[in-house]
């Protein structure tokens, strides 16, 4: 463990398996299973997966802090897919009704829920395991039943009830649940996945109608983070009994696969100014670009100098001189980028969870307002351990309440900062808090 830098806390603790081979071996894995980790891909488990699977195989309770990226999903799915068995053995192998599900995966965001839903469906093939993803779709049809006097008084609804393993954001859950729609008593594993982002977007409360609702006496929790923040380690506290705590790396740092600098730009105008400089010296697409603001013409803004310039003729960036015959290719490449990099221009709330694939430069363009929120930005590239890039701009105005923040995570993380950022004054926990809801106002 010291040598791979993953640290494991708790009695107990289980042993490593670093391939699947040896999981296999060790934990008698199911055919299916097997198979479908080699075909994905899942030869060598990465450090989140050789702690975080045997613990949960072993029926241990599991807080784990691992960089976005680093293989989590499958960390819990893997041993998810085990546990359960066929659905004979869910239905006591004599056909009864079905009475709920026995895995709930919960995620922040609609957009994460759909990707855990494929990652289960990927490694499920062929293990005649049913699993659901929770849409407006089948919510609007579990009322229906409901209303028909085919669901509810505690017994659910049959549409939601047959499923092995459901997949679904906190607020649509908690909905079913009170109104008896969908009954937990029969979970036996449920995992909170980027808790984090869960608490950070107020989920508290929803949070802990899922845990009581998941009364089995044989359940596991599992809380699965890419931050250690004391709320995180405050809920494990309160809610997992005897946990295996794994942390990968360091704690409240990004990956070692992304290089990270600050860039700064004086002025709110200077952002734009930065940018162009970039995609003049060349950029490798594609590349993301996050902005504060939910509002789209933000997002829309940092496009349209590239629309007039396609009208003009122009054919990319208007900072970039006309291409002489000899550098067509490095023009046409340089193109490519700016088209690639308009695309994907985000703000904060839309970019949650999504995974978008072979990320090589991420941009904060507005300084993000919080640890967790840069953690998950700039974990967007240096993915599966392919390296990456992160460029943050700030300026005077937001220097002072959260520079402090991000370089104490780029240091922990490994890459070098200046030692005045370590020594500013820290932003107060109220002012924290307020920004993390509402966010600053730019001029």
């Amino acid at each position: 463990r010291k040598a791979l830098r993953i640290h494991a806390y708790g009695n107990d603790v289980p042993p490593l398996a670093q391939s699947a081979h040896q999981l296999s071996e060790a934990h008698g894995l199911r055919p299916y299973l097997y198979q479908n980790m080699m075909t994905a891909g899942y030869h060598e488990l990465t450090r989140v997966q050789m702690q975080a699977v045997p613990a949960l195989l072993a029926g241990r309770e599991l807080l784990a802090c691992a960089p976005t990226g680093s293989g989590k999903t499958a960390a819990f799915v893997v041993p998810m897919l085990q546990r359960l068995g066929s659905s004979a053995r869910r239905r006591g192998g004599g056909g009864g009704a079905p009475r709920g599900p026995r895995a709930v995966l919960v995620a922040p965001t609609q957009e994460l829920a759909r990707q855990t839903h494929r990652e289960v469906l990927k490694l499920a093939a062929g293990g005649k395991v049913s699993v659901a993803l929770l849409t407006r779709k089948m919510v609007t049809a579990a009322l229906a039943e409901a209303r028909g006097g085919g669901g509810g008084g505690g017994g659910g609804a049959p549409s939601l009830v047959k499923y092995d393993v459901v997949v679904s954001t906190p607020l649509r859950l908690v909905g079913l649940v009170d109104r008896g729609l969908l009954p937990l008593q029969e979970v036996r594993l449920l995992v909170l996945d980027e808790a984090d982002k869960l608490l950070e977007l107020g989920f508290l409360e929803q949070v802990d109608t899922l845990l009581a609702a998941c009364s089995h006496a044989e359940v596991s929790r599992a809380l699965f983070s890419a931050t250690m923040l004391p709320a995180i380690e405050s809920l494990a506290d309160t809610v997992l009994r005897q946990p295996v705590r794994v942390v990968v790396g360091e704690k409240n740092a990004a990956a070692e696969t992304v290089e990270q600098s600050l860039v700064f730009v004086g002025r709110e105008d200077g952002k734009m100014l930065a940018l162009r400089q970039m995609i003049r010296q060349g950029i490798q697409p594609p590349v993301l670009i996050f902005v504060q603001s939910p509002e789209i013409s933000r997002c829309s803004s940092l496009c349209s100098p590239r629309r007039r310039q396609k009208k003009r003729g122009g054919g990319g960036s208007s900072q970039l001189p006309p291409p002489r015959p000899s550098a067509r290719a490095l023009a046409a490449a340089q193109e490519r980028a700016v088209q690639l990099f308009h695309e994907l221009v985000l703000d904060g709330l839309r970019a949650r969870g999504m995974d978008f694939k072979g990320v090589k430069l991420v941009v904060n363009f507005d300084f993000p307002q919080t640890t967790v929120s840069y953690i998950h930005r700039i974990g967007r590239t240096g993915r599966a351990g392919m390296r990456g890039k992160a460029v943050t701009f700030f300026t005077e105005q937001e220097a002072r309440p959260s520079l402090r923040s991000i370089a104490n995570v780029m240091k922990a993380s490994g890459c070098g900062v200046p030692d005045w950022m370590l020594r500013l004054q820290p932003m107060r926990k109220q002012k924290r808090k307020a920004i993390a809801v509402k966010p600053r106002s730019r001029k």
